[in-house]
């Protein structure tokens, strides 16, 4: 077998396929085999965290939207309640959303505090009341038994959704009355029969609210039917949160924008949606807050996450070069007579560093294409079976959740090469220090 290259090949690719996918048991082969597989590692890490993130932001997020709205009109008040005062239902903004081109839902609701009783037990409630505009989609993926208020005017009055975190503290299922107690100038009780139970895995919802037809606390409260307690909004797809990508950028690099400008760089999209409502309904009797207002510890422990992953991305991306640059000085320490041989047929230098550069292109080649192989495979092994789970208590999900984002994946790879490839020139240059005369004595 001939192992000289052809005129037309190039010399430094010819010598780097023969050592680098040579079956032999050299040092150089087992060095590059180990760096492959620190690239492949520190890829698939990348890939899983990323992913894991990105889905857990998404599973919660979406829902905080799905059962609580994005943005949330109510009467103006100084206090932070759960109850309100009354609105006039048929708002300009609600009987005509087109004039909110953002806005894809609107619902009316109203809050009431109560006493939840059964025979045995009791348990302080926030009843939210719902019409008929609620829409019942974003709350059946919840349902764990039973089934949505009837749409019967008369029969709906007497139902009652409760969470799943309240059936097993009062120890109810579907189909048991309970009664509910209502505190004001005088005690006043309204009968209920459970309709069905939800579980959204979201403690600070599922612990204290249970759902009833909005006229129950109409008529509580001594409202008209055309009287409600504020408004929910849902905003259209595409309209809430800044990028991944802008948020790396600020994280990383933040320190070197004015405070002006990192703080329009970092506002969210959904607080410059709340202001602009706010300015549209121009109403000075009524006031609008976002979910972020309203639960910010939820949303700064999810923006948490997105520094935990930069922290992990950016270290697995030093993994990556730190292993890079040892071997490829390892790589050149092994083949100084190598080096010097070349040299003394009439290589140049910049021949040699091309050499090297060949080694860490096959070498971060090979570990991205097992990278991306593995962690796609753990991510879709996640998404359709749930092998990983999470206690529901903590996390607010029963599993670890998985949204593959493949432009972001493409970001990983191409971010990969080129980090190393340019942290690799420097040591890639050593060779020009090495002569011919020194490099063939060198043992």
């Amino acid at each position: 077998m001939n192992l000289q290259p052809a005129s037309d090949l190039n010399t430094e690719l010819f010598i780097v396929r023969k050592i680098a996918f040579s079956r032999s048991r050299s040092f150089s082969s087992f060095i590059i085999r180990i760096a492959i597989a620190a690239v492949a590692l520190s890829v698939a890490v990348m890939i899983v965290t990323s992913s894991f993130i990105n889905g857990f932001q998404k599973e919660i997020r979406g829902k905080i939207f799905a059962f609580w709205a994005h943005m949330h009109i109510k009467p103006y008040s100084m206090a932070d309640s759960y109850e309100s005062g009354a609105v006039y239902k048929y708002q300009d903004f609600y009987k005509h959303p087109e004039m909110l081109p953002y806005v894809k839902h609107i619902e009316v609701s109203a809050m009431k505090g109560g006493l939840l009783k059964t025979k045995d037990d009791f348990d302080g409630i926030v009843l939210r009341g719902v019409g008929e505009d609620f829409d019942w989609s974003v709350l059946r993926p919840y349902l764990k038994r039973g089934h949505i208020i009837s749409a019967d005017s008369t029969e709906s009055m007497r139902q009652i959704l409760i969470s799943k975190a309240t059936a097993d503290r009062l120890q109810l299922d579907t189909g048991d009355k309970v009664v509910v107690n209502f505190i004001g100038q005088e005690m006043r009780a309204r009968p209920f029969r459970v309709r069905g139970i939800y579980e959204t895995g979201i403690e600070e919802f599922d612990k204290e609210i249970a759902m009833v037809d909005i006229r129950v606390i109409q008529d509580i409260n001594g409202w008209g039917r055309d009287s409600v307690g504020g408004f929910d909004v849902f905003l259209k797809d595409g309209q809430l949160f800044k990028s991944r990508a802008r948020a790396y950028y600020l994280s990383v690099f933040g320190g070197l924008l004015t405070k002006d400008r990192y703080d329009e760089l970092n506002r969210d999209p959904i607080d410059d949606l709340t202001t602009r409502m706010n300015h549209e309904i121009n109403a000075d009797y009524l006031e609008v807050n976002s979910i972020k207002e309203l639960k910010p510890g939820l949303f700064d422990w999810l923006d948490l996450q997105t520094m935990n992953e930069l922290i992990i991305l950016v270290l697995m991306i030093l993994v990556a070069v730190i292993n890079m640059v040892t071997t490829l000085l390892i790589l050149i320490l092994d083949r100084t007579n190598m080096i010097g041989l070349l040299k003394a047929l009439g290589s140049n230098n910049a021949s040699m560093s091309k050499l090297f550069l060949y080694y860490a292109l096959v070498i971060i080649g090979a570990g991205l294409l097992i990278g991306n192989v593995a962690g796609l495979g753990i991510c879709l092994v996640q998404q359709y079976w749930h092998v990983i789970k999470l206690p529901q208590e903590s996390y607010y999900i029963s599993y670890a959740p998985i949204s593959i984002s493949w432009l972001w994946i493409a970001a990983v790879n191409v971010g990969t090469v080129v980090v190393c490839l340019v942290l690799l020139i420097v040591p890639s240059r050593l060779v020009s220090r090495i002569t011919p005369v020194r490099a063939l004595r060198f043992e």
